[in-house]
């Protein structure tokens, strides 16, 4: 069932590293234990070699504990030279307010099918209460799904990361603007 109410705002926070390396290995084993210090969970990794100089490229998606987002980043930025970050972050508490409300209209709407159906006498009248309730469950299922998915990207930020293993780091000096 639905918690009620929000007490803050629901935000979904996006980051997206671009990290040069000259030593692959090292980095890949920093950020798994970066990963691993804050109780994060790896989504997706696809690890390529490039067949002309053999290099290697990783492309990792990482879930990370919101309360570990910004320390996580940090971190992870330690594991090479950062050529790229991006940040961004979505307020879904409409959505997150919408579905709830959705779902204990949903659930009261159930239990006023079920004292009808208890109280029923005619046998049409209990399998349209019966399709009803069915359809009104089906619902149900779909808005907690919904509630779910919206709760765990709110707890989990979603970090992208690509590790580049290079002969040469790039140069990120100040720039002329800098």
């Amino acid at each position: 069932s639905a918690s009620g109410t929000v007490d803050s705002a629901k935000i979904v926070y996006t980051a997206d590293l671009s990290i040069e390396t000259q030593d692959f290995d090292w980095s890949q084993q920093q950020l798994n234990e970066t990963l691993s210090d804050v109780d994060g969970y790896m989504e997706s990794s696809n690890e390529y070699t490039d067949s002309t100089d053999n290099t290697r490229t990783l492309s990792l998606t990482l879930r990370v504990p919101e309360s570990a987002y910004s320390a996580f980043l940090t971190s992870a930025e330690a594991a090479g030279s950062v050529i790229s970050r991006s940040e961004s972050a979505d307020d879904v508490t409409t959505q997150y307010l919408d579905i709830e409300a959705r779902l204990d209209n949903l659930t009261a709407q159930r239990t006023r099918l079920q004292e009808l159906q208890a109280s029923a006498d005619a046998l049409s009248d209990l399998l349209q209460i019966e399709s009803s309730l069915s359809d009104v469950q089906y619902q149900i299922e779909s808005y907690q799904s919904q509630l779910n998915w919206y709760a765990n990207q709110v707890q989990y930020c979603t970090v992208n990361i690509t590790l580049n293993e290079v002969e040469t780091l790039t140069s990120t000096g100040s720039s002329f603007g800098a």
